[in-house]
């Protein structure tokens, strides 16, 4: 029976049923393919590969770098990779900031809200920097944030508690915890733990500890046309749905961001 080394390996258990961002990268990736400088495309924040690698697995005429600082995550990443037997994807264990790639990419996107672990307005504009450094002249950077919603961000304690099973008939809860949140700052530290009970009646327990920043509309705008990205497109859902078309107070939806690199001749 399968025993799980560390919490990397649950997260496409909690997330399988999230697929709309998986066909909404996809969809832009498609629209601007016979258009991009050449075929090298990075995935920032790629995790265990949930959004890369069906992307991949459509496009074998594409290059994937996908990047990221969890080393567990690549890993599990690699692992899906060689059973679907794909050879398009090259992964990198690096921050983002100092990644020094050989050659630029015409097409970059960070899907799930990954900016997010900018703490500051300072640690986003350097991730947005040292993205657009990575492009092409026509590059493009497609990426999405969490809407900053009121009524969620006044919760605290559990803020979710649920039970997943996986394949082998195992069963992981999984609580995540909101106690600390610097309004000032506009952080907020998320705990998030896992129980996995197998069914051979051991235990294993794993954590998960970050804090993240949250940004609104206008300041990530700014931020991007400070370093030279335009956004062609802002949508509020990965239907393409335009932003500030939702009920607030319902569904606040999503910041998609969809924006192509100024070039000289362009300003």
């Amino acid at each position: 029976m399968k025993k799980y080394r560390n919490a990397s390996e649950l997260y496409d258990i909690f997330y399988r049923e999230r697929k709309e961002d998986i066909a909404f990268y996809n969809r832009v990736l498609t629209n601007y393919k016979n258009g991009l400088d050449n075929n090298r495309i990075i995935e920032i924040g790629a995790g265990t590969g949930r959004v890369l690698l069906p992307i991949a697995e459509k496009h074998p005429d594409l290059e994937f770098h996908a990047v990221d600082v969890i080393g567990d995550e690549i890993s599990v990443l690699e692992e899906k990779a060689k059973a679907a037997g794909l050879k398009n994807i090259i992964t990198h264990v690096a921050d983002i900031n100092e990644f020094k790639p050989e050659d630029k990419f015409s097409f970059a996107f960070a899907p799930f809200r990954v900016l997010q672990h900018c703490q500051s307005v300072e640690e986003l504009d350097k991730f947005v920097k040292s993205t657009k450094n990575l492009l092409t002249d026509n590059g493009r950077f497609t990426f999405d944030l969490f809407n900053p919603w009121i009524h969620m961000l006044v919760r605290e304690g559990v803020v979710f508690d649920g039970n997943y099973h996986d394949e082998d008939g195992n069963t992981i809860n999984r609580r995540v915890e909101i106690n600390k949140r610097d309004y000032f700052k506009q952080t907020q530290n998320i705990e998030e733990y896992y129980s996995v009970n197998y069914k051979d009646g051991t235990t294993d327990k794993f954590q998960w500890l970050y804090t993240t920043g949250y940004f609104f509309k206008d300041t990530a705008s700014l931020i991007l046309e400070k370093n030279d990205l335009t956004v062609q497109n802002l949508y509020g859902q990965f239907n393409c749905a335009p932003f500030g078309q939702t009920e607030y107070k319902e569904n606040p939806g999503d910041l998609i961001f969809d924006c192509i690199k100024k070039r000289k001749e362009r300003e």
